[in-house]
């Protein structure tokens, strides 16, 4: 389905008309009866049935938080935790829950917070992008626990060890990364695929942040709406089988590091009553905090989501928690990744296990394939049909072969820096990021130097196993 741009303008302004504004709550003027302590002076109506005084909210909200953390048994005494810190409501109200916490001292967490700074990728201006330093800057004096700041541009850089500081008011400046980062985004076809690349980027950096300064655990700020966009928006686009770590409240796809989603259960009200009553000030409002990409799938289920959920109770709910009792097999990814043993076979992007092997005939290689007959001109069915092995060959492969002889190239066309090898490397929702991309030697500096270690293990791996032969 094609959506236009003026299209999109106008339903997510009726949608905005629909849903009420994350940064305000409902508060309620009949003052009924609290639903938890019986007394009259109800200040929130959750749903416009479930009635609180502020002191059973804030006691809901926080023991939410606690029970998320607790009922896991996945927290240590004096774990260093990173908090990835946007700017959103939802992270400032992770960030004071965590500031609370921390001062009660129960469970003896040491915190530490990273902001991403994606705002050469979003449209901002460098005075917006100023503007938010500055604000996260004073918003750090106030925090019990140190900030820093990374830009997302370092992610295509080969080494980050020396790219996070602390934060403070230092001027921005536009850098040769920026630009090289804004082009590998031009260069991509559709803001869907865009919109995928920015997610993957921003989480392959806070990882890297996370080993960076030995933090063994993430905090992310997803709420429940959050998991259910993800859920829609994983379906759609090729990473169905991911949705055990990309929705669940912990992602163990790492061996020794933990992504957490504390806030899981929390719903939108939730978080906005709660920087309601604690007078808490998001430096991105919910608008500022739009996805830049309107016209990609995630944004449109986000938009869908939101107008349903508005409409009828419990869509939000329901579609996450269906998404916990999708099953898959995971548990051989986690033993794999506590022995070390499987790196050869995750995507070098999203490390997840890459798709079914080309012995099996799958729906991945189906889609590869029609999309492969749909777009090449000279392609005979009966000579590629021999071998599942074509399936997985995508069109800039054919087109490369086509081309072969009018390469003039001065480097080896078969170097892992093509484009017709980085599918190899890549899970089926990874490869479709790039596949139809202007410049496939554009790629980030970390995928490119992954698929080139793993090309030089298997080509040792080919001759030991001749030399032993």
């Amino acid at each position: 389905m094609c959506t236009l741009n003026d299209d999109i303008s106008e339903a997510e302004e009726a949608i905005e008309d629909i849903i009420p504004v994350i940064d305000t709550a409902h508060v309620s003027d009949s003052n009924p009866i609290c639903k938890k302590c019986g007394c009259q002076e109800t200040y929130i109506s959750l749903r416009s049935k479930n009635n609180y005084c502020k002191t059973c909210f804030l006691t809901m909200t926080t023991h939410k938080f606690k029970a998320a953390l607790g009922k896991s048994k996945l927290m240590k005494l004096n774990d260093w935790v990173l908090i990835g810190h946007s700017g959103k409501v939802n992270s400032t109200v992770l960030l004071h829950l965590a500031t609370r916490e921390s001062m009660s001292k129960k469970l003896s967490l040491k915190y530490k917070v990273l902001h991403i700074d994606d705002g050469m990728i979003k449209g901002q201006s460098l005075e917006e992008r100023q503007q938010i330093r500055n604000a996260l800057t004073k918003e750090a004096e106030t925090l019990p626990f140190p900030v820093y700041t990374i830009s997302l541009s370092k992610s295509i850089a080969h080494i980050i060890y020396d790219k996070i500081h602390l934060i403070d008011t230092s001027e921005i400046n536009v850098t040769e990364e920026d630009e090289a980062l804004r082009k590998i985004f031009k260069d991509l076809q559709n803001d869907t695929a865009r919109d995928e690349l920015l997610k993957q980027l921003r989480q392959k950096l806070l990882v890297s942040a996370a080993y960076t300064l030995e933090c063994s655990k993430i905090f992310v700020a997803d709420t429940s709406v959050d998991i259910a966009i993800k859920v829609l928006g994983d379906v759609s686009t090729g990473r169905g089988s991911q949705l055990p770590f990309n929705v669940a409240f912990s992602d163990t796809r790492y061996s020794d590091l933990m992504l957490l989603r504390p806030l899981r259960d929390f719903t939108e009200e939730d978080i906005a009553g709660y920087a309601h009553f604690y007078e808490l000030h998001p430096i991105l409002s919910s608008r500022e905090s739009k996805s830049p990409f309107r016209a990609s799938i995630r944004s449109i289920a986000k938009r869908f989501v939101q107008k349903l959920d508005s409409e009828c109770y419990g869509t939000v709910s329901t579609i996450y928690r269906i998404s916990g009792k999708i099953s898959a097999k995971i548990e051989e990814l986690n033993d794999g990744n506590a022995n070390g043993m499987i790196d050869d076979n995750k995507c070098v992007l999203c490390e997840l296990t890459l798709d079914s092997s080309p012995e099996e005939v799958s729906v991945v290689q189906a889609k590869l394939f029609s999309k492969l007959v749909s777009t090449v001109k000279d392609f005979s069915v009966n000579s590629s049909t021999n071998s599942l092995c074509t399936f997985e060959q995508t069109v800039n492969e054919q087109i490369k072969e086509q081309k072969g002889s009018q390469c003039r190239c001065t480097i080896n066309c078969n170097s892992p820096k093509n484009e017709f090898d980085v599918g190899k490397y890549l899970c089926y929702s990874c490869k479709l990021i790039f596949l139809d991309s202007k410049q496939a030697n554009s790629l980030p500096g970390f995928i490119l130097d992954s698929i080139k270690r793993r090309a030089q293990i298997e080509n040792l791996r080919e001759k030991i196993a001749g030399f032993l032969l």
